[in-house]
């Protein structure tokens, strides 16, 4: 997959997220999302947000084991209401099996 994704939100507005080591992330809070690809295009598995991202490492077990997931993608965003606005968005929009409201 590629180092960058766009994800639309049901209100249509696009979210990039980049693509992220889960043994490597940022204290800093944001958002996240788990895909797997279908068909060539990233279908998202698992959204959620987190107080510190580094805590999404420990949901990448999981997501590979439970949904095929093959790549977690971040978006730094430190504003709680951004934060959560952006993932509920995104949620009605991709209606993935799995989520997390933020964690932490």
């Amino acid at each position: 997959m590629s180092e960058f994704i766009d994800l639309r939100g049901a209100s249509g507005a696009a979210y990039r997220f980049r693509r992220a080591d889960p043994a490597a992330l940022p204290a800093t809070a944001g958002n996240f999302v788990y895909v797997r690809e279908e068909a060539g295009e990233p279908e998202v598995v698992c959204c959620g947000t987190a107080l510190s991202l580094t805590l999404a490492a420990d949901l990448s077990r999981n997501m590979k084991d439970r949904y095929g997931a093959t790549d977690l993608y971040i978006r730094l965003n430190v504003a709680r209401a951004v934060r959560l606005g952006e993932h509920q968005d995104i949620l009605e929009h991709s209606k993935p099996p799995s989520s997390f409201d933020e964690i932490g």
